[in-house]
């Protein structure tokens, strides 16, 4: 939730910029935010757990740490050529539907950690 509410300027921005069809500057908006909550708020996160007194590490386990790096391979055919189509359009989508079925069916014991 907090990545959602405290980049709600930044995606609102991403989105207008893609309806004008600059796709350059919509998605090096989208990266720069993924970037910025993945090198403060994660380690922010890891420091308030300590302060509470409850355990918050970085062990995201292997169906996590699998849906991340697919996310990053998916993203950079995106990106590298600077180009669109619907066809990536639709191969965005059709991983985010696919990554959500995976989370939705799978059974709560293999969904924690690995551990």
């Amino acid at each position: 939730l907090l990545p959602i509410v405290g980049n709600a300027c930044e995606h609102a921005a991403a989105v207008r910029f893609a309806m004008q069809d600059k796709l350059g500057l919509s998605v090096s908006i989208a990266v720069g935010s993924s970037t910025q909550i993945a090198l403060f708020v994660v380690p922010f996160s890891v420091l308030c757990g300590w302060a509470i007194g409850r355990p918050m590490d970085l062990n995201f386990g292997t169906l996590s740490t699998s849906m991340i790096t697919l996310s990053v391979i998916v993203v950079l055919s995106m990106v590298v050529d600077g180009q669109s189509n619907w066809l990536q359009g639709y191969l965005l989508c059709s991983v985010y539907c696919i990554i959500a079925v995976m989370y939705w069916y799978l059974p709560d014991e293999l969904n924690d950690n690995d551990s």
